[in-house]
């Protein structure tokens, strides 16, 4: 008896999910470095060694001190817990203010749904990050107005998401027999078409807390974000670009390597993600 044919959309979906994998280990490693970070460095965040300026990595301080004598290692682990912390709270604002928006305009339809289109077409046409400026200029600095910042410039995109998924489940058989059924228009929205407009955006989100980090520390960079001497990736950057220049390379690269690495944890959950999804 000849052997069974594999399954290979199967087979293609189960070697996909170690990118997944990969990608979720990076940021839970990376944010138990921050949640540790007590007890991984004796050294504040904040705290000054005032015989050590800008040395070098060595046995004291293993990723070198600043400018300000502050130990670089401390200051890295508990930048995690604010880039981390950001970029999650940002996202899950993002979702909810599209779904907000985008659910009832694709269950409206009509007039409704073409003024609140061409609304978000007015803030989509604004470069993201020159908006992200200018609300964070107008917002202030503290953390929740920067987390409200990120999450208005993500909402717009989430909200057209939503939107398109309920245009298109909103004639289904299985939407229409709920309606017949008696069910009220906030029932159908919630019980029956939110739960199933909701797959792309959790394939999207962790793309998103990627590109939420990179525009904290952008924000950080420009000094619009978390204001010093708060631990912040993107601010130890551009604290640290000068002493670059001047060879004292320690003082930007290790925040540097951690943004890259977080980053690149978001984004591989997010393709890993995208792709088992495409091959369903």
């Amino acid at each position: 008896m000849p052997a069974a044919a594999p399954n290979r959309p199967a087979q293609r979906r189960s070697r996909l999910e170690p990118i997944t994998a990969i990608g979720a280990a990076i940021v839970l490693a990376v944010l138990a470095a921050g949640i540790a970070a007590p007890w991984l460095t004796p050294w504040e965040p904040t705290q000054i060694d005032p015989f050590f300026f800008l040395e070098g990595p060595n046995a004291q301080h293993w990723f070198g001190t600043d400018g300000n004598g502050m130990d670089v290692f401390a200051r890295v682990l508990y930048a995690a817990r604010i880039d981390i912390g950001i970029a999650l709270a940002s996202v899950a604002l993002a979702v909810v203010l599209g779904t907000a928006v985008g659910l009832p305009l694709g269950y409206a339809g009509g007039w409704v749904d073409d003024i609140g289109m061409r609304v978000l077409d007015i803030l989509q046409a604004f470069p993201v990050f020159i908006l992200a400026l200018a609300i964070a200029a107008i917002l202030g600095t503290s953390l929740p107005n920067l987390i409200l910042t990120i999450g208005l410039i993500n909402a717009p995109p989430y909200a057209r998401l939503i939107r398109a998924e309920v245009v298109a489940l909103r004639h289904r058989t299985f939407i229409e027999a709920a309606e017949c059924a008696g069910n009220s228009h906030s029932s159908l929205m919630l019980r029956h078409l939110l739960p199933n407009a909701l797959t792309p955006i959790l394939v999207i989100a962790p793309l998103n807390c990627g590109w939420a980090i990179l525009t904290l520390a952008g924000l950080s960079f420009v000094g619009l974000g978390i204001p010093v001497p708060e631990a912040e990736w993107g601010a130890m950057i551009s604290a640290g670009a000068a002493d670059v220049v001047g060879g004292r390379w320690w003082t930007a690269t290790f925040p540097g390597l951690a943004l890259f690495l977080t980053v690149l944890g978001f984004n591989l959950i997010g393709e890993g993600l995208q792709q088992r999804q495409a091959q369903r």
